[in-house]
């Protein structure tokens, strides 16, 4: 299959759990996921099955891009980007001024997608503490 065969749909609360699970699976952290787990999350799905997700919490004007995860049998098809391209459209639709990522196993991937690296302390206070 590939990531034509894919779809990519607004979270509902009930994928809440797989997308935990997807993490977990990546040792990715799922600390503070539930707080802002809603429509600024996407699922990416084939044949019904969630495959990836990823999503972005809104701290007033700024959105930090979370959880991006992609299920092993998925990776290097195209999924984390048709997911990523999906939710930056989604805060330029929201009128977010700018969204940041905070990482530290993924630095490499995400400059594509016009990223730059920051120091952590320069990113809104409150999301600092994310």
């Amino acid at each position: 299959m590939t990531v034509h065969d894919i779809s990519i749909r607004s979270a509902q609360a009930h994928d809440l759990a797989v997308v935990q699970r997807l993490l977990s699976t990546a040792h990715l952290p799922t600390d503070g996921l539930e707080e802002q787990f809603g429509e600024a999350y996407a699922i990416a799905e084939c044949d019904g099955q969630a495959i990836g997700a990823e999503g972005i919490e809104i701290y007033g004007e700024a959105g930090l891009l979370r959880s991006a995860v992609v299920d092993e049998q998925w990776r290097g098809k195209g999924v984390g980007d048709a997911l990523t391209q999906d939710r930056l459209r989604w805060a330029s639709e929201r009128g977010l001024r700018e969204v940041w990522l905070l990482t530290t196993t993924a630095a490499d991937y995400f400059p594509r997608f016009g990223f730059e690296r920051a120091a952590r302390e320069s990113a809104p206070t409150e999301m600092q503490r994310s």
